[in-house]
C-alpha cells in the first residue's frame, strides 16, 4: 500500500514518492516566489500588525481552493460552458491589483499610534477578504495550479488524492505567508517601516500597479 492507499508494487510506490517530491518542490517554489500575495501580506502585517497579516494569509490560503476547484472539475468542462472564463479572471484580477496599487500609492502616512488604531477599526475579515481576492483573482496562481494538476498530478490520479494535494497547496501558502506575517510584524521591522511608511506604501503600490498593468495588457496567458 502506498501514497494513495492502493496496493502497489515497490516500483509503483517509488514512482509515487518521486511524484510527491516533484509536486511538493514545485508548490513551494511557486509559493515563495514574490508576487501580489507577498506584497499584500507584507504591507498588512507591517502596518496593521500580526493579526492583520495572519488574516490575509488565511485569505490567500482559502483562495487556493478556488483554483483547485476548477482544476479538479476539469478545464475542458469550463472551456466548453465558460469559454471566456480565464480571460475574465485575467481582466478582473488585473483591475483589482491596479485598484490596490492606486489605493496604496495614495495612502497618507500616519503616526504609529494612528496606524494601530486604524488597523483595529478594520476587522480581520477585511484583511481576510483582501487576501482571498488577491489570490483567487491571481492568474499566476491559476496557471501554477492548472499546470500542476494537468501535467504532474494528472487526470488518472484518484479524487481523494487530488483533494489532498489541494489541501497541501493551501496549507503551504498559509505556512509561508504566516511566516512572512510573523517576520514583518516584529517590533523592529514594524518600527522601521512605520517611520518610512509613505515610501513603503508607494513602493508596494507601484509593484501592484506594475503587476496589474502587465496582466491587463497581456493578451495570452498560455492557458
Amino acid at each position: 500500500m502506498c501514497i494513495d492507499g492502493r496496493h502497489q508494487t515497490r516500483k509503483e510506490c517509488a514512482l509515487d514518492i518521486a511524484q510527491a517530491w516533484i509536486i511538493a518542490t514545485i508548490t513551494w517554489l511557486a509559493v515563495v516566489s514574490p508576487g501580489a500575495d507577498f506584497a499584500v501580506v507584507s504591507r498588512n502585517s507591517s502596518l496593521f500588525g500580526q493579526s492583520a497579516g495572519l488574516a490575509s494569509s488565511v485569505g490567500i490560503a482559502s483562495g487556493c481552493f478556488v483554483h483547485v476547484a476548477y482544476a479538479i472539475l476539469g478545464l475542458a468542462l469550463i472551456s466548453q460552458y465558460f469559454p471566456d472564463f480565464f480571460e475574465y479572471v485575467r481582466i478582473i484580477g488585473a483591475g483589482y491589483l491596479i485598484y490596490l496599487g492606486v489605493t496604496m500609492v495614495r495612502a497618507k502616512a500616519n503616526g504609529a499610534h494612528s496606524i494601530h488604531a486604524s488597523g483595529q477599526q478594520l476587522s480581520n475579515w477585511r484583511y481576510f477578504r483582501m487576501g482571498l481576492l488577491t489570490n483567487s483573482l491571481n492568474p499566476k496562481t491559476s496557471l501554477f495550479v492548472i499546470s500542476l494538476y494537468s501535467q504532474v498530478i494528472g487526470p488518472e490520479t484518484a479524487m481523494d488524492a487530488k483533494i489532498l494535494w489541494g489541501v497541501f497547496i493551501a496549507v503551504s501558502h498559509f505556512i509561508w505567508f504566516g511566516a512572512v506575517s510573523l517576520f514583518m510584524s516584529t517590533p523592529v521591522i514594524r518600527t522601521q517601516i512605520l517611520q518610512n511608511q509613505r515610501v513603503f506604501n508607494i513602493t508596494i503600490g507601484l509593484v501592484l500597479l506594475a503587476l496589474g498593468s502587465i496582466l491587463l495588457f497581456k493578451n495570452d496567458l498560455g492557458v
